[in-house]
Formats: C-alpha cells, structure tokens, sequence
C-alpha cells in the first residue's frame, strides 16, 4: 500500500475492500460515460474480488482504479501467468493528477508477487501507457463488407449449424481448448469469462444482452468450429431500422468449419455489414469472388508488457532447434527489478534468464522487449528501426532464434 498526505488532502493508494464494491461500479461507469446501474455492481461482487483492484482514495473516496484480472496466455503451446489490465478508470476532477500512474505501478508490484510474468490491456491511448512499458504485443485486422455483395469462391464438405445458448458454454469451450493449444497469444478462459465476456454483452439500455452463438459440425456429428456474433440496431433509415453484425469470437478445426462459418455470416443479408476481427494472416479476404467488396482495416491488438523478465523468460517455451545464448541490457524504469543486464540461454525447449554482469550484446526498453517476446516484432527489424541498440551483431541472430513462435501472435478476447 502507498500512503501520503498533504496540508490539503489525504490520498491513499490501496487495493479495494468489499465495502469499496458501490464505489468503484461507479467510477467505472462514469468515467467511461456510462450509467452506474445496480447490475454493474452486482456483477462486480460477483465474478472480481475486490483485492483484484487497486485504488485511489481522496479524503476516503474513491477517485480512481485499476483492475487486473488473473489468467493464463499461451505462447508456443504453453502457458504463462498473465494479468489482464481493465478497466482503468479515473473520475474526470481527477485525470492529470498522477493517481493513474501510481496504480499501475502498484498494479504491476502485486502482478509480481503474484506470479504474473506478462501483462496486457486494450486501449486507444497508446502514449499513456507506453510510459508504464506496455507496448503493441498483438496484431489484428478487421474485415467490414455487405452480405449480400460477397460470395465464397469455394465450398466445403456438407455440415450444419446448430444454435446453443449461454449455458453451452462447455461445448465451445472445448472446441476453443483444442484450437488454442498450440497457438501464441489466446487466453485460457473459464466459465464466467464464458458467460459474460463472450455470450453476453451490454445493450443500448447498459442491460446485459445474449449473443448468438452457433456450432458448426461435420457429417459424422462432430463439434468443429463455432461463431459468436451480436446484431446491432442502427439510425432509423426510411421504414425500417438497418443492423449490422458484430463478430464476437469465431473458431474453426477444419477448413470445412472456416468455409462453413463464413457461409453462414453471409446469410444475414437484412443486415448493412458484417464486421470481424481476426488474426492478420487470415486468407477471407482472398477466398470470395470479389476482393474489393470486403474493406480491410488495420485493428489493434492487446499493449503487451514484461513484469518479470526472469519468470517471463523461465516459462517461454523455445522452438529453436540449436543452443543460443546472448546478454541483453533492459531499461525498466517503472519495474525496477528488471532494469540491469540478463544472459539469456534457450536450448532443447527451455529458456533461462539470469542477471550478469558486464557489457550486453544488446540494449533495449521494456517497451521493446513486449513485442520481441510475444513475436510480433523480429530482432532484425528492431534493430534496423533503431529500437535495438546492438554491440554484437551475432547476438541478433542468436535473439530471433530464441524468441522464435510456432503463430503469429493473437488474441480474439478483449478485457
């Protein structure tokens, strides 16, 4: 806990107790322009312990928070403890007072004595937390078009749909573990993530609303892909009010499933436009008859930071098939434990990383290393941007190898 007082004010930095639950519902509602509504409240006691935020408390109200919300990202076909940053909400007598920067701080402190080697969020404001050493670690792209202009130039086996509800959420469970098993980037989610973060959402009215979901299977019967989507009522034009369909999550086993899916996207032809997120090495762009039907955007995926570059590197998995080692000079000025230089060594799968002294093969910024780690950015590029400081040129070489990725890395969740 971080505690200081002025002449003017008391300020307290602490992680939230039940008795806080009412106020942070609120802050979080308003400082995002939204209603507070008994729901958010509720929801909160329900699925986030209060210790899971962190807050700033002005005269004993609370003013401002962060929560980090504790789970797994894979890499390489393995786990590595994770906490995922949101929301971060800050009442707007507030902003530009520091209350932010010293939750994260705090944030990424507990992260660490947690055991939570990598962190993430989602935002629009890049340059606030590139402060705090987060950085783009995730790529995506979005796909907008009209139904009824596209066509698929190929068509799969026969299979069919079937609708399932919220409380099927097992089914697409185990369709979503098969598929992100060997992947780098997708969470491991459990049944309330499940629940409320991918079959549900909130509506106009700040309701929770059902998603529709449905399964894709085979002619034998078997469960091969799904897709998750919600339709969304626009302006009123003429008679009649438009939609547009939002893809929430979208998972296929087979090429069968993917055609299948997408097939089924394109029925939806009362609908203005289809729009969906996916990994940026998706070919549907390339797949229909007519390519410049389908606008492709540049979507951002999650700012990935290091906390701890020894457990970090410890549970990444390696993929290279020879022995390499380099020392590198991390500069950490908000997690002060990673600042120094580190000898990494990855050989027959595994990684280490240990403190060293002397001179370093390379220098580089917690920024910096997000993107190296999770494959996003190669050492090369790095280097050849500037990003990279190198003083052995072998090193960089030895660096790409060991930070090497089976997937481009890619996350269909949001938090």
């Amino acid at each position: 806990m971080i505690y200081c007082s002025t002449v003017l004010m008391t300020i307290e930095y602490r992680p939230l107790r039940a008795e806080d639950i009412e106020q942070a519902s609120y802050v979080e509602a308003v400082a995002f322009y939204g209603k507070p509504t008994p729901e958010r409240a509720a929801l909160a006691r329900q699925f986030f312990p209060p210790e899971w935020t962190v807050g700033a408390f002005v005269e004993g109200n609370l003013v401002a928070d962060v929560r980090t919300v504790p789970m797994a990202r894979r890499i390489n076909g393995r786990p590595i403890g994770f906490g995922a940053v949101g929301p971060v909400a800050c009442l707007a007598g507030y902003r530009r007072q520091g209350h932010v920067g010293k939750l994260l701080r705090l944030a990424l402190e507990r992260m660490r004595e947690q055991g939570q080697a990598l962190s993430g969020l989602h935002t629009p404001h890049d340059a606030l937390y590139a402060r705090y050493g987060w950085e783009r670690g995730e790529g995506k792209k979005r796909y907008e078009f009209a139904p009824k202009d596209v066509r698929l130039r190929l068509q799969g086996a026969p299979g069919r749909l079937e609708a399932v509800a919220n409380d099927d959420w097992q089914r697409l469970d185990s369709i979503y573990r098969t598929w992100s098993a060997p992947r780098n980037g997708p969470l491991h989610r459990v049944e309330p993530w499940w629940r409320e973060n991918v079959l549900r959402h909130y509506g106009e009215s700040a309701e929770r609303v059902d998603n529709e979901a449905f399964v894709w299977m085979n002619s034998a019967g078997e469960d091969q892909g799904y897709v998750v989507y919600q339709a969304n009522t626009l302006p009123k034009q003429d008679r009649w009010a438009p939609h547009d369909i939002w893809v929430r999550d979208f998972v296929s086993l087979s090429g069968d499933a993917y055609l299948g899916l997408w097939q089924h996207l394109m029925t939806h032809d009362l609908a203005l436009r289809v729009v969906r997120e996916c990994a940026p090495d998706d070919p549907f762009s390339d797949m229909v008859e007519d390519p410049w039907k389908i606008n492709v955007l540049r979507a951002e995926g999650a700012m990935i930071r290091v906390v701890d570059v020894e457990r970090a590197v410890g549970m990444r998995p390696y993929c290279g098939e020879r022995s390499v080692s380099f020392t590198m000079r991390i500069e950490d000025r908000t997690a002060l434990w990673n600042e120094g230089v580190w000898r990494v060594e990855a050989a027959e799968g595994q990684m280490r990383a240990e403190r060293t002294e002397g001179e370093a093969d390379v220098e580089l910024t917690a920024n910096m290393l997000a993107p190296l780690f999770t494959g996003f950015m190669r050492p090369d590029v790095a280097a050849g941007a500037g990003l990279l400081k190198v003083h052995r040129a072998e090193a960089v070489a030895e660096m790409a190898e060991a930070f090497a990725v089976t997937y481009a890395p890619y996350s269909g969740d949001y938090y």
